[in-house]
C-alpha cells in the first residue's frame, strides 16, 4: 500500500512539475582537477535555468545535443593558447566549451559555477540564433546577465569605463573584446549593462534577449530582429542609452562604492608619503650643507694654523 502510494504521489507530481529541459552536460577533466571536475558535475541542472531562460530554448528538446565541458590545466595546450586574463571560452558550432579553473575568480565571473553558465549559455546563444551572425557585444552580455547577478563592482566598473572611454559606438565596442585585458574589461562591463538595460526596459512573459534570438532563428538578422522584439531600431536604442548615462549615472557608483573608499585611502597615503619623502630630502640637504660648511671651517683653521706657525 505505502509504495503503491508512493509511486502514485511521484506520478502526480512529475505531472505537475515539468522535467528540466537542458542540454546533457560531459565533463572532461585530466586527473589533476578531478576536484574541479567533481564539483562542475555536481552542479545541479537547473543552474543552466536562467540561461535557457534569456535565450528561449526552455521547451522540451529545444537546448539541442549534449555540450562538452573541458577543464584544462594551466600547463595545458587550451591554457597556452588563451591570454592570461581569459577564465574561458566556447565554440559554439562544435559545442565545446573549455573553463581554466586556476584563473577564478576573476572578473567577470566570481565563481567556477558563475564561469561554468557564462560560457554554455555563448554555446546556447549560438543555438538560438540558429547560428546566424550575433554581435559581440549581445553575446557577452546576454552570457554575464545569465552567469551571475549584476553587483557593486559591475556598477563600479561601468562608471569608470564610461568615464574614461565616453560614448562608445557598438561597433567599437565589438572590437574591444579583441584589445587588452583593460580595454576587455570595460566592454564587458558596457555589454552587460547595455542587456540589462534592454530588460529592463521591456518587461514582458517572456525576455527581450529571447525574442531578438527567436526572431533570428527565424530568418532575420540582427538589426532586424532586433526593430521587431523592441519596436525600436538598434540606432535609437543605442542613443537612448547614451543619453540616459548621465553626470550622476557616472559618478554615483564610484562615490558610493568601496572601491572609493580605498582609492581615497591609497590616494592620501601616497600624497603623505611623497611630503614625508620631500620632508627627508630637505633634511638629508641641510645635513650636507651642515657638513660641507664644517669641513670647509677645519680647512680655513688649519690653514690658519700653518700661517702663524708654532707658539715658543
Amino acid at each position: 500500500m505505502k509504495r503503491w502510494l508512493r509511486a502514485t504521489l511521484a506520478s502526480a507530481f512529475a505531472m505537475v512539475v515539468p522535467a528540466f529541459a537542458g542540454p546533457l552536460v560531459v565533463v572532461q577533466a585530466p586527473a589533476s582537477l578531478a576536484g574541479e571536475a567533481a564539483q562542475v558535475r555536481g552542479f545541479p541542472a537547473t543552474t543552466l535555468q536562467p540561461v535557457l531562460h534569456l535565450v528561449g530554448l526552455e521547451g522540451p528538446g529545444e537546448a539541442g545535443p549534449p555540450i562538452t565541458v573541458v577543464l584544462a590545466a594551466e600547463d595545458s595546450p587550451e591554457a597556452r593558447s588563451a591570454p592570461p586574463w581569459v577564465t574561458g571560452y566556447a565554440h559554439g558550432e562544435s559545442s565545446i566549451v573549455v573553463l581554466l579553473p586556476a584563473r577564478v575568480p576573476r572578473y567577470p565571473d566570481r565563481s567556477l559555477a558563475a564561469l561554468y553558465r557564462h560560457e554554455i549559455a555563448h554555446v546556447l546563444i549560438d543555438r538560438a540564433a540558429a547560428g546566424a551572425d550575433v554581435p559581440r557585444w549581445f553575446h557577452e552580455g546576454v552570457a554575464m546577465a545569465a552567469g551571475r547577478e549584476w553587483g557593486p563592482e559591475d556598477r563600479t566598473r561601468l562608471a569608470f569605463a564610461v568615464l574614461v572611454k565616453g560614448e562608445v559606438p557598438l561597433e567599437r565596442l565589438d572590437r574591444a573584446f579583441a584589445g587588452g585585458e583593460n580595454e576587455v574589461t570595460a566592454a564587458y562591463a558596457l555589454a552587460e549593462d547595455l542587456v540589462q538595460d534592454l530588460l529592463s526596459r521591456h518587461r514582458g512573459d517572456q525576455p527581450v534577449t529571447a525574442a531578438i534570438l527567436r526572431a533570428m532563428r527565424e530568418g532575420r538578422p540582427f538589426e532586424a530582429a532586433f526593430a521587431a522584439a523592441t519596436g525600436d531600431t538598434l540606432a535609437d536604442v543605442e542613443a537612448s542609452y547614451w543619453r540616459r548615462r548621465t553626470f550622476w549615472n557616472r559618478w554615483l557608483p564610484i562615490v558610493a562604492s568601496s572601491a572609493a573608499l580605498w582609492i581615497g585611502i591609497t590616494v592620501l597615503a601616497l600624497v603623505a608619503f611623497q611630503r614625508r619623502h620631500a620632508r627627508d630630502v630637505r633634511i638629508r640637504q641641510l645635513w650636507d650643507e651642515e657638513e660641507r660648511i664644517l669641513s670647509e671651517m677645519k680647512v680655513l683653521q688649519e690653514e690658519d694654523e700653518v700661517e702663524d706657525g708654532p707658539v715658543n
